[in-house]
């Protein structure tokens, strides 16, 4: 007597089909993914006040306009002298104020509002080697022809940037440091946690 085992055929061969198409979308998957892809270049057109800021702080850092990232850091940098004169009478020292508003804005984190105690606070980790310095680190110094120490905010390409006594923003280039000012030590910040 014969059976007719076509149904039980059937279903081991669709056992064993699962498995081989299982293998094939694996491997064509896994050679996929080192496949090239296209990317679309999209244009991307800031606003002209933004183009300007921009083309402002590269020339000033003597950079390219498209390295100019931080747009908050610089709109903030910009927008000191309005804070300074609607706060002068609030403020202690400028010098030490304007990197307090920095770091405030930009990074969230308090610092203390005097020179000496924002030196030796538990998050300022000093450091000599100029070449460690990114964006947002602390430049020490003291301007040759002055008795007052003063901090300065890094920005890009050696410029740091400081409010003088009167609030007035000044850019330093670290090459002038043997002419104008001794960089008395450079810091990172350790950043507030939110």
């Amino acid at each position: 007597m014969l059976r007719n085992n076509s149904s039980f055929i059937g279903k081991n061969e669709f056992g064993r089909l699962i498995p081989a198409i299982g293998l094939l979308v694996c491997l064509c998957g896994l050679f996929s993914c080192g496949s090239k892809k296209i990317i679309h270049n999209t244009i991307y057109h800031d606003e002209p006040a933004i183009v300007a800021l921009k083309q402002k702080y590269a020339s000033i850092l003597h950079v390219e306009k498209n390295q100019i990232k931080n747009i908050a850091l610089y709109q903030s940098i910009d927008k000191w002298t309005i804070v300074r004169d609607s706060n002068m009478a609030k403020l202690g020292s400028l010098n030490v104020s304007f990197i307090q508003y920095l770091y405030y804005l930009n990074l969230r984190t308090k610092l203390p509002a005097d020179f000496k105690e924002l030196y030796e606070a538990r998050k300022t980790y000093l450091f000599k080697d100029c070449h460690f310095l990114e964006e947002g680190d602390l430049v020490f110094f003291k301007e040759n022809y002055r008795a007052v120490k003063e901090v300065g905010f890094y920005l890009d390409n050696d410029v740091f940037v400081a409010a003088d006594a009167g609030g007035d923003l000044r850019f330093h280039h670290l090459r002038d440091s043997i002419n104008r000012f001794h960089v008395i030590s450079n810091a990172k910040i350790l950043k507030d946690v939110e």
